[in-house]
């Protein structure tokens, strides 16, 4: 018996002027998706550009994204000050610009399905400012209020470099009473050198969580465990039945208070007794992150770059029969990209429901997006052994 197509926060995706991507569009979308392709394809701008859409009012997650591939897929970039040129990159670059033109650039990403925003645009422009005026703004700010030192400002003018980036959302009118009309579009300002300062997060339209190559995540672990076992009384017995996937020795997972440091995670082992997380392999710790960011994003979206990352071969089957059912049971949109054959093999084994499992390859030179249904993907693999990717 096939089961119920469930509906899909995004249905149709179409993405223009983000980094390399002129055009993309990306239709039928299913359930679980897999994004293969050429290195610089534009696997992992799609994923960039999926979790902007989901939490696009939210400045820090412009910077975060523009600023992730500086540092390698670990998340430590907020508390910086924001990187002008990277947060250029996100946007599609004109080719031949002259250095007198004036720098403007625009996103467009429109999305059908269950997903409240159906369009965004994003506009990033050239701004400059005085340097006289940012140090007299900064005496206002520290409340100094003597004519004597206000005139102590530099006399030399300097022109400071900024960019301005204008987001508007397009909400589904169903939706519209939640939002406030002033969160449906914002104006943020970002100046070289310059702290940027936020009083508060906007929150995202849609739930969503990204997992980098590194096993590291947005959140710290311990945190997301937590959060599991305070909410849900089955969340933990998940987490252990995906871990026990790599060891089948390993008896719990506990979050202990330390005397002299903050709390740590252990894991209960049959042969080593209580040991810290830190003992264990990253293939362990990628599939602990994975499934603690799972469990944490019901009803959302779930993105996962090189999905294949630190996991053997010989556990690849097993974690994504795991990844795949719990993503059906929660209602996750799932979106993957791969450069492994291994990796789509066990997507597709013969015990995993593959009607509403999708890859896309993605091809240079501006060419339209591949589709691949589970099934005929299936096929083409078991029957014919065709490299998809």
């Amino acid at each position: 018996m096939k089961p119920v197509p469930m509906s899909h926060v995004f249905d149709r995706l179409q993405i223009s002027g983000y980094r390399a991507l002129q055009l993309v569009n990306l239709s039928q979308l299913g359930q679980v998706n897999i994004f293969v392709g050429d290195n610089n394809a534009g696997k992992t701008s799609i994923l960039e550009a999926i979790s902007i859409l989901c939490n696009p009012l939210d400045p820090f997650q412009w910077l975060e994204v523009s600023q992730r591939r500086l540092y390698l897929g670990r998340s430590q970039l907020i508390s910086l000050r924001p990187n002008i040129e990277a947060l250029k990159w996100i946007f599609s670059q004109k080719i031949g610009a002259s250095n007198d033109e004036i720098y403007q650039a625009e996103i467009l990403i429109q999305a059908n399905g269950t997903t409240p925003i159906h369009e965004l645009k994003a506009k990033l422009g050239e701004i400059y400012g005085s340097g006289v005026e940012k140090n007299n703004q900064k005496s206002f700010d520290k409340d100094i209020s003597s004519p004597e030192e206000e005139v102590s400002s530099p006399e030399i003018d300097s022109v400071r470099v900024g960019l301005e980036l204008e987001i508007a959302v397009n909400l589904a009118s169903a939706q519209l009473n939640l939002f406030p009309p002033e969160a449906e579009r914002e104006i943020f300002q970002f100046w070289e050198n310059e702290r940027f300062v936020q009083r508060r997060r906007n929150k995202p339209i849609v739930k969503n969580a990204t997992i980098f190559p590194s096993y590291s995540s947005s959140e710290p672990i311990l945190e997301r465990l937590s959060r599991i076992i305070r909410q849900e009384e089955d969340g933990k017995n998940e987490v252990l039945e995906l871990i026990r996937s790599f060891d089948n020795n390993i008896l719990d997972i506990e979050i202990l208070p330390m005397p002299t440091a903050l709390a740590t995670l252990y894991i209960k082992h049959k042969e080593l007794g209580l040991a810290p997380l830190y003992v264990f392999g990253d293939g362990f710790k990628r599939a602990l992150v994975i499934a603690l960011t799972l469990l944490t994003t019901a009803n959302g979206v779930l993105l996962v770059d090189e999905i294949e990352t630190s996991i053997h071969v010989s556990a690849l089957g097993r974690v994504f029969s795991w990844l795949i059912e719990t993503c059906r049971r929660r209602e996750i949109q799932l979106f993957v990209t791969t450069h492994s054959l291994e990796a789509i093999d066990a997507m597709l084994q013969p015990e995993i429901a593959t009607d509403n499992v999708v890859a896309f390859r993605l091809n240079h030179n501006g060419q339209a997006p591949q589709r691949f249904s589970g099934n005929l993907l299936h096929r083409l693999r078991s029957e014919r052994g065709l490299d998809v990717r």
